[in-house]
């Protein structure tokens, strides 16, 4: 039984990892990161607010 809870952290860890990897390039501002959502907003890798591309400096993009 013991194999099965190595196994279920292993996999949530990969789970962790592949999430984190799917969220692109980060735009760096102030020594932060943030990450380009759909909708043209950005966002922390943990999620909280959105910020506008006017707050980060970046140009919007069409």
């Amino acid at each position: 039984m013991e194999w099965i809870k190595v196994l279920a952290i292993v996999a949530m860890v990969y789970g962790v990892w592949a999430a984190y990897r799917s969220l692109g390039a980060p735009v760096l501002h102030d020594g932060n990161r943030y990450f380009r959502q759909p909708d043209g907003s950005f966002r922390r890798w943990y999620g909280g607010r959105k910020f506008t591309a006017a707050e980060l400096g970046e140009t919007e993009q069409a």
